[in-house]
């Protein structure tokens, strides 16, 4: 399941700088590595995130934003084709969601 993107432009905007903080500190790469990253940059194709990064990933954003945030579950909720692709900007917006800040959107799920 993803979620919708939040209503707020302002507010996604700093749900996504936030993620890619969040990836920065997990991956110890540098500002202009940061300064690629966009909503629709993928974690596996285009960042090469490996399966320890993504759980230090799915553990900082839970103790940054508190335990409604469980990207942990929402990862393991799908399955590997959607993991492959999935984006920043999709995480980002699982964050939004559990901070009721956007919806869930169930029919983008299957993508």
């Amino acid at each position: 399941m993803t979620a919708e993107p939040a209503r707020d432009g302002p507010a996604q905007e700093r749900l996504l700088a936030d993620m890619i903080a969040l990836l920065r500190k997990v991956t110890g790469e540098d500002e202009r590595w940061a300064a690629e990253i966009t909503a629709s940059t993928r974690l596996e194709r285009d960042l090469y995130l490996d399966s320890l990064e993504m759980a230090a990933l799915c553990d900082l954003a839970r103790e940054t934003y508190g335990d409604q945030v469980d990207l942990a579950a929402f990862v393991s909720g799908l399955d590997i084709d959607q993991i492959i692709g999935l984006t920043v900007g999709e995480l980002a917006a699982q964050v939004a969601a559990a901070q009721g800040l956007a919806r869930p959107d169930r029919a983008q799920a299957a993508r």
